[in-house]
């Protein structure tokens, strides 16, 4: 009640007002802690400062495995590194790579190795038998990959000029405290010694999602594992039901990380065996954003695969030898238009890292070319182009079965016209559950079926559905698509 020279009640760790302070009194928390900072810097007894928590880094290792450290212990000159024509220096080659047991790294037994001159007086000296952390390689291979066989220098200025720094770092979220801090810290360090061009190593960062799987779970929330979940078959249209086998209890469906004590690890080696390895290559692309973690369907795999088998049947059908932007009859104004839609999608889509949606257009041109008795050859070899980046292995077959030599891997990208680009389009509006989750542009009078393939594959759309499928899906031609979970 304003009187703050009174004892306290009780004493309290969270926020409230000062008592039994001197012209502190009645401040609250942080205003206190801002005006005792300054009277003490007033006073030159104390100062402002940063916490950052951070720690040195521990930079060696009792490990054979690991870049030796170029220094040599000298009774009379003390710790020397090396002279640089003596570098690089190399790992000696060893019958065991066990630790010594005494705590030392295995370097450290080998005397014919450790026993060396001191670079400085000439005398008998002793290598540094700790190596460095496997974090040394990782901080700077990218630099090292530009020109790896240099034996001059770490890499060749005007390589690094012209391609550091790196565009695009594709990595885990796990890595973001140790590695890329790391990683920076070095690159930051090079830019101080003036040997790369800039002070940040890359620029721009993608965390990717994870491919998760379904799992089993009990009203206890633990898990089982899926041979141990028997699925009972549905009735009177209400979902399937999952029994836990030893038990008969009923279990939950749910999303969760690839486990092998779960058992719901998906082997990609026993997917490309079955379905091939560019349907197990576009399914991975084509199940969603890239940054959202999404769970592993053998129905969505198998619907990637027969969609490529569509493609390899269109190649099969009769072509003609009109040019590639025909506009004579309004058929083939119309698939002039579509063509150059789509490679301006994939195009844009590709270099946004937007796959997903790439493959929706692609998926909606080749339903157009399915409804054609023929079409153009010219139109055709366009869209392998396209394809050949997701497909790669289908997309070499197509080029070759175009009567063309050589890989399609070099060949120019195909080129769109805005003008021939642009449609007569309408926006739609995504809908989860009755709010708006995303919208994208369709052309007016879009087959209903392309325009629900196109919103269950917007990233709006994928993050709310959260790896459930849609119980309906209401689309209302030209305006909305409505999802229902």
């Amino acid at each position: 009640d304003g009187d703050y020279s009174a004892p306290p009640a009780e004493c309290t760790p969270a926020d409230g007002k000062s008592v039994n302070s001197p012209g502190f009194n009645g401040l609250g928390t942080q205003e206190c802690i801002e005006k005792i900072i300054a009277w003490l810097e007033e006073k030159g007894i104390g100062k402002r400062a940063v916490n950052y928590k951070l720690r040195d880094w521990v930079f060696s290792r009792q490990r054979y495995w690991g870049e030796p450290i170029p220094l040599v212990h000298c009774p009379t000159c003390g710790i020397v590194p090396l002279d640089e024509k003596d570098l690089p220096l190399r790992l000696p080659q060893v019958e065991s790579y066990q630790p010594t047991g005494t705590g030392e790294s295995p370097l450290a037994g080998i005397d014919s190795w450790v026993n060396c001159s001191c670079p400085s007086c000439g005398d008998k000296a002793k290598r540094e038998t700790n190596t460095m952390p496997q974090w040394a390689g990782s901080c700077w291979y990218y630099i090292r990959y530009l020109d790896p066989k240099n034996t001059k220098a770490f890499a060749d200025k005007s390589k690094i000029d012209y391609w550091l720094p790196v565009d695009l770092y594709v990595g885990g979220a796990e890595h973001a405290v140790l590695h890329l801090l790391y990683s920076r810290f070095w690159h930051k360090v090079l830019f101080d010694m003036g040997l790369v061009n800039s002070k940040e190593p890359f620029q721009r960062l993608i965390n990717q999602g994870m491919i998760t799987s379904f799992a089993y779970q009990r009203k206890n929330k633990t898990l089982v594992p899926v041979d141990e979940v028997r699925e009972v078959a549905a009735a009177d249209g209400k979902p399937e039901e999952f029994v836990e086998i030893a038990t008969g209890e009923k279990l939950e469906r749910v999303i969760a990380k690839m486990s092998k004590s779960l058992k719901n690890v998906i082997n990609p080696d026993d997917v490309i065996r079955e379905y091939g390895a560019d349907s197990c290559r576009m399914y991975e692309m084509f199940m969603g954003p890239l940054e959202v973690s999404k769970p592993w369907s053998t129905q969505g795999l198998i619907g990637v695969s027969r969609f490529l088998e569509r493609v390899w049947a269109l190649s099969e059908k009769p072509m003609t030898d009109s040019p590639r932007d025909d506009v004579s009859t309004p058929e083939a104004a119309e698939l002039t238009k579509l063509l150059h839609k789509t490679i301006k999608k994939v195009t844009e889509d590709t270099a946004t890292i937007n796959f997903n949606t790439a493959i929706s257009q692609m998926m909606i041109f080749t339903n157009e070319l399915t409804k054609l008795e023929s079409f153009p050859k010219s139109v055709w070899a366009e869209f392998v182009k396209l394809i050949a980046p997701y497909a790669p292995h289908l997309g070499e077959e197509l080029w070759q079965k175009l009567g063309n030599s050589g890989t399609i891997a070099y060949v120019d990208w195909p080129r769109y016209d805005e003008k021939l680009s642009m449609d007569n389009v309408c926006t739609i509006v995504v809908q989860v559950n009755g709010k708006i989750r995303d919208k994208f542009e369709a052309a007016i009078g879009s087959a209903k079926a392309d325009v629900e393939m196109t919103a269950l594959a917007c990233p709006g759309a994928v993050k709310f559905l959260d790896g459930k499928a849609p119980k309906k899906v209401i689309v209302v031609q030209d305006k909305l698509v409505n999802i229902v979970v």
